[in-house]
């Protein structure tokens, strides 16, 4: 029993390592991703949005230090975003402070409308 919760939660840790918070939300004209990637440089960042998946990637190095080698590893998230709802080529990313905020435009016929409720 302790071997199979040992594999099983190796598994998830190694998942898990390779991940990185995401934060999501909207107002009436945009929906935001919002990505923490400390000690990540711009140029190591990519934002693909292909079949209605956003793919977030960073590669973050570790700098050589006494006794080891300098090595790096990958990060990314997937996260699902509707096609019918988002103007592609307006997608725009921006990082700042160790923060990666991609917004997402809405189209118009995504966007709310407020609806009157007519009195008869």
């Amino acid at each position: 029993l302790n071997r199979l919760f040992q594999a099983t939660l190796s598994d998830f840790a190694a998942t898990a390592a390779d991940r990185f918070p995401v934060d999501l939300y909207e107002d009436k004209d945009n929906t935001y991703v919002r990505a923490e990637l400390p000690g990540v440089i711009r140029e190591d960042i990519g934002v693909e949005l292909v079949d209605g998946n956003l793919a977030i990637t960073a590669s973050r190095k570790t700098p050589a230090a006494e006794g080891r080698e300098e090595s790096s590893f990958t990060l990314s998230r997937s996260i699902s975003v509707p096609d019918t709802s988002v103007q592609a080529d307006r997608i725009t990313a921006a990082y700042e402070n160790g923060v990666l905020t991609v917004t997402l435009p809405k189209r118009e016929e995504a966007k709310p409308r407020k609806v009157t409720v007519a009195v008869k």
